[in-house]
């Protein structure tokens, strides 16, 4: 009897010493692709973070790049799941050893993802030589009671400068209450256009604005965005018109041009137009509204160059699309500043004064300003923004001294 229970005790202890190595076979295998899937997700966020800092020259948010570590070794044991069925040693998806191996992987890619991100922005640091200054903190209340760094802080509502097509409100609400650090050394005009020039280059602006106190405060900052395409450079009653057409060679953009039929052995006459621009077999040409209507779809056309010397037009126009300054048309008022002041007198440049029915191209400066006439003026939004205290000052500081003395007689 007592050797029948020896021998059952003996063979039921091979089973519980085999089950017992399975377990710890899983468990090592579980730990070591654990550990291996961590640190795949620390090599991918190491490597975000550096690239970020390394082209942008700002630290990355940690947000992105555990989500980013993550991703790598959660995609592939996606790929593993659907082809094989099984995440780690054989276990079966719907099991909890999977859900357990699953938590570990999340777990420690998350950990190892943050310690890559800190490790790849110290690396790009070091490489690339950025010594990042803290926005907040003991180090920064530091260098700025030192005197090292001065803070400016952008006002809670951001304009639209007038003149440019508007900003999207989501980089507006970014750039409400952001603060940036300057040099101390700086004056109030050098610290304004280094913070006008921060911003186009930060946030993708076309045109800033700020308008600083005496300290270097902020008041207002009005933004706008650049005018692209083809339409800032459409005269009135003027279409673009994209053709199959080959441009002479002898044409540039703003050239005129003249636009001929071609094939079945006669050539007519269409209509006149600009070169705006031209790729392969398609031209794109400014013409008069009324000519837009002359071209047939899927009709080739001949140009040829006018016999007439090329306007400087277009040059004009492409310098104003590039420069800072815009054209705003004023309504004078009747009672108002601008009434009875001579066109030289009005903030920014006077390109034309439209009285009825007569146009009055670059206007003398002495020429008055009369209640009704329409000012297309030409310069900065600031300039053409200048409320009427503005207007009195140029006014009485472009009076000569032998005036102001007869009057005052």
């Amino acid at each position: 009897m007592t050797a029948t229970l020896l021998l059952e005790a003996f063979g039921a202890a091979e089973p519980l010493q085999s089950a017992g190595s399975a377990s710890i076979k899983w468990t090592r295998t579980a730990l070591l692709s654990i550990l291996g899937y961590g640190l795949l997700a620390g090599a991918g966020a190491l490597a975000v973070a550096f690239g970020y800092r390394a082209l942008t020259v700002r630290k990355l948010p940690a947000g992105p790049a555990v989500l980013v570590g993550l991703a790598l070794p959660t995609g592939w044991l996606t790929i593993g799941a659907v082809r094989q069925g099984t995440v780690v040693a054989e276990s079966p998806l719907l099991h909890y050893t999977s859900s357990v191996f699953l938590l570990g992987v999340v777990a420690a890619g998350t950990l190892a993802a943050a310690g890559g991100h800190r490790l790849g922005d110290h690396l790009a640091c070091g490489v690339f030589d950025v010594r990042p200054l803290e926005r907040s903190g003991p180090v920064a209340d530091l260098v700025r009671s030192a005197g090292l760094a001065v803070a400016v802080t952008l006002p809670d509502t951001i304009d639209d400068a007038d003149g440019y097509p508007t900003v999207d409100a989501a980089r507006k609400r970014e750039l409400a209450g952001r603060r940036f650090l300057f040099p101390s050394d700086l004056s109030v005009s050098e610290l304004q256009a280094r913070l006008e020039a921060r911003i186009e280059s930060d946030f993708d602006v076309g045109y800033v604005c700020a308008e600083l106190d005496e300290d270097g405060s902020a008041v207002g900052v009005a933004v706008g965005d650049r005018q692209v395409g083809v339409s800032p450079t459409l005269g009135p009653d003027q279409v673009a018109v994209a053709i199959a057409a080959d441009p002479p060679s002898r044409a540039s953009t703003g050239d005129p041009v003249e636009i001929w039929t071609t094939g079945d052995g006669q050539n007519g006459f269409v209509a006149t137009g600009t070169l705006r621009a031209s790729a392969g077999s398609a031209t794109t040409l400014l013409v008069d509204a009324d000519d837009a209507t002359a071209f047939e779809a899927g009709r080739r056309y001949r140009l040829t160059t006018r016999p007439e010397t090329p306007s400087d037009g277009h040059a004009l126009v492409s310098a104003i699309r590039a420069a800072d300054e815009t054209v705003t048309v004023r309504t004078v008022d009747e009672g108002g500043p601008l009434e009875n002041e001579f066109a030289g007198w009005v903030p920014g440049r006077v390109l034309a004064i439209e009285r009825g029915d007569e146009i009055i191209s670059l206007p003398a400066d002495r020429e008055p300003l009369e209640a009704g006439n329409m000012v297309y003026a030409f310069g900065t939004p600031v300039e053409l923004e200048a409320p009427s205290s503005v207007l009195e000052e140029s006014v009485n500081s472009d009076i000569a001294p032998e005036a102001v003395s007869e009057t005052a007689e």
